[in-house]
C-alpha cells in the first residue's frame, strides 16, 4: 500500500510562545487559550457542523518542534525525578512517530474557527484531526494511573511582586484578556523546570517565558515561584524549529 502523507487541518494559534512554559498535560492550566482555524479545502462550514453541542474535543497534533535525532526506549519524565521509564509507558513527545494527543475544553466554534481552552500546545503547532471527546465511550471505569499515582505533579507555591501586578494589568487591557494573574499561576505552579538540570534549578535563578506578546521573568525560591516582572519587546532565547523531520510527509 503506498504511504499517504498525514494532512494538516489548520496551525494552532496558542497562547504559549515556545515549548518551555508550555502546559506538560491538557488541562492543567484551564485558562490556556488557543484558537484553530479549519483550512477552506476541508469545507469547516459542513464539517464543523456539530461540533459545538460538545464540551470537550480530541486534538491530535504533530510535534513540529521536536529536534531529537534518535529515539530512546527509556525516557526520564519530570515527575520522576530523575527516574526512567519505557518511552511507551509515557506521553513524551519524542516518539517514533511524534504524534500528540491533547484533551481540550470547546469554548464555541464561530465559523471556521474552533476557539479552546486548557490546552497544552504551543503556538503554530500542525493539527492532524480534531475528534469529539464522548463521555459514554471515553472514560474508563476500571481505570488505573500506573506508575503515575507514585509519583505525584511537581507543584510550586506562586507568589505576584507588586511591580508585576501592575504590569499584569496593563497587559490584561493590552490583550484584551482576563485573568491574567490567574494564568501565570497555574503555569507556573506545575514547576516549569528541568528536574535533571542542576543549572536551573539553582535557588533564586531567575528564568523566563514567553506567552501572548510578553516574556514572564519568574525565580523560584525555597519552593515558592515568585513572577518577577512582565517585559515586552525582548526576543526569544531560544530559535523556533518549525521545520518538520524529514520521515514525516505533512501536506
Amino acid at each position: 500500500m503506498p504511504a499517504q502523507p498525514l494532512r494538516v487541518i489548520g496551525h494552532l494559534r496558542s497562547c504559549f510562545r515556545e515549548k518551555f512554559g508550555t502546559p506538560r498535560q491538557p488541562l492543567l492550566v484551564p485558562g490556556a487559550t488557543a484558537a484553530l482555524t479549519i483550512a477552506r479545502e476541508f469545507l469547516p462550514e459542513h464539517s464543523l457542523a456539530g461540533l459545538d453541542r460538545f464540551s470537550h474535543v480530541w486534538l491530535i497534533s504533530y510535534f513540529h518542534l521536536n529536534t531529537n535525532k534518535t529515539i530512546r526506549p527509556k525516557i526520564h519524565p519530570p515527575r520522576l525525578k530523575g527516574e526512567s521509564i519505557g518511552l511507551f509507558a509515557s506521553r513524551s513527545p519524542h516518539r517514533p512517530s511524534p504524534i500528540g494527543l491533547s484533551l481540550a475544553r470547546l469554548v464555541g466554534v464561530e465559523g471556521a474557527t474552533v476557539h479552546l481552552a486548557g490546552i497544552d500546545l504551543v503556538d503554530g503547532t500542525p493539527i492532524l484531526d480534531i475528534k469529539p471527546y464522548i463521555p459514554e465511550w471515553d472514560i474508563a471505569s476500571d481505570a488505573t494511573a500506573g506508575w503515575t499515582a507514585d509519583a505525584p505533579f511537581p507543584s510550586l507555591n506562586v507568589d505576584i511582586s507588586p511591580a508585576a501586578a501592575k504590569e499584569i494589568k496593563l497587559a490584561e487591557k493590552r490583550l484584551n484578556v482576563n485573568g491574567l494573574g490567574n494564568l501565570l499561576t497555574d503555569i507556573l505552579s506545575q514547576d516549569l523546570r528541568n528536574p535533571r538540570d542542576k543549572a536551573q534549578n539553582k535557588d533564586g535563578l531567575e528564568l523566563g517565558f514567553f506567552l501572548y506578546d510578553f516574556e514572564c521573568r519568574f525565580a523560584v525560591r525555597h519552593g515558592t515561584a515568585t513572577v518577577v516582572k512582565l517585559l515586552t519587546g525582548t526576543v526569544m532565547h531560544k530559535k523556533e524549529r518549525r521545520v518538520s523531520p524529514s520521515r514525516v510527509k505533512l501536506a
